[in-house]
């Protein structure tokens, strides 16, 4: 408790101490995401992402709802979805290197990539699961988050340029990559 306090009373300028703890563990979660995985597994896991997020918008959920047996009166929980969107995405990161993709995106090795091509990639795809596991969450408790992080992850905007962001970078990235060789 006396470091949430620690965190509410600390102001750095305009940021608060929630900003700034929500950054450094999203900086270290950059670093450490993109470092230790390598450009083509953070591929897989980024297409990971991206099909797991449309299978999990897309789940019928009131179908669910109307079992019982799940304990969903008025739909799914946040935590559930987001345990979903998880699941489906450790689900995909070990189907597709095993499947057709894995010729097409030629993601069968760890893959070379600059250290700022890593680094840009994984600003990119913690941004976009940020986004994503924000969405799932009710309003009650998008409300509470500070406005520096509701702007750049909440709201119609937000959610494009998330979504729109870690392909442009993929793109550029081939096509850097590409020349090279």
């Amino acid at each position: 408790m006396e470091f949430r306090q620690f965190l509410a009373n600390l102001h750095v300028g305009a940021a608060s101490g929630w900003d700034l703890f929500i950054a450094l563990i999203f900086l270290i979660a950059v670093l450490v995401y993109g470092f230790f995985l390598g450009r083509n597994r953070m591929i897989v896991l980024l297409l990971s992402s991206y099909f797991s997020f449309s299978i999990a918008q897309a789940i019928p959920w009131s179908r669910f709802s109307s079992l019982g047996w799940l304990g969903m009166s008025e739909g799914p929980s946040a935590s559930l979805m987001i345990l979903v969107f998880l699941g489906l995405i450790l689900l995909f990161y070990f189907l597709i290197p095993r499947s057709v993709l894995s010729s097409v995106f030629r993601v069968k090795k760890r893959g070379d990539a600059s250290w700022i091509q890593l680094f840009i990639l994984s600003v990119a795809q913690v941004g976009l699961l940020a986004m994503i596991i924000i969405s799932f969450l009710s309003e009650e408790v998008v409300v509470t988050l500070s406005y520096s992080i509701q702007k750049a992850l909440v709201g119609p905007e937000a959610r494009f340029v998330w979504i729109l962001l870690p392909i442009l970078v993929m793109v550029l990235m081939r096509r850097n990559i590409s020349k090279k060789d």
